[in-house]
């Protein structure tokens, strides 16, 4: 009897689809909702740097500011990493290599020095793999990540900062797909 209630158990959870819906995340306003035809299907940690270079800012001769360069972060399922920001907007999986990319649609403001939560128009690059069908991806729960205010001048031009930040992301779909 304890064999077939493991064998069936073991039936029941392999009839699972591959990938559930989350909950939406809360505290989000109305401008960064996907559409009501999308569910999220990936939620997802990051942590990393964005990397910022010390610039001469453009139209103010003898001004210099933080540029930003590029994310240099790692997303996580739990604590395991399933894939890469590298590039702007650029999401890449480290287990099947699919990809996607994200265009800015709306943000909302995350305070202090917290990067802004967004909602992105995606893009996947190809019909398989982790970022497969992708249409929209929230960035929520923002902690840090935006450009020093100061320390930025023609004595240090050239230099780099890495600020630290944290986010969580979702990945959305067609409902149903």
């Amino acid at each position: 009897m304890a064999k077939t209630f493991v064998a069936s158990a073991i039936a029941v959870v392999l009839a699972l689809p591959a990938t559930a819906a989350y909950a939406p995340p809360a505290g989000v306003t109305a401008k960064l909702q996907p559409s009501t035809a999308e569910e999220a299907v990936l939620a997802l940690s990051e942590s990393g740097v964005n990397i910022f270079v010390c610039k001469p800012r453009l139209g103010a001769p003898g001004d210099y500011a933080w540029s930003f360069v590029a994310p240099d972060a790692t997303l996580y399922d739990g604590a395991r990493s399933v894939a890469r920001q590298t590039s702007p907007n650029l999401w890449e999986s480290t287990g099947d290599r699919s990809s996607v990319s994200g265009f800015p649609r709306a943000a909302q403001n995350a305070g202090g020095d917290n990067l802004p939560w967004a909602l992105y128009l995606a893009r996947p690059a190809g019909d398989d793999g982790m970022f497969a069908g992708v249409t929209s991806i929230q960035r929520v729960n923002t902690r840090g990540g935006v450009a020093p205010t100061s320390g930025c001048t023609a004595d240090n031009a050239g230099a780099e900062q890495r600020i630290a930040f944290n986010a969580d992301y979702y990945f959305y779909r067609p409902s149903g797909r």
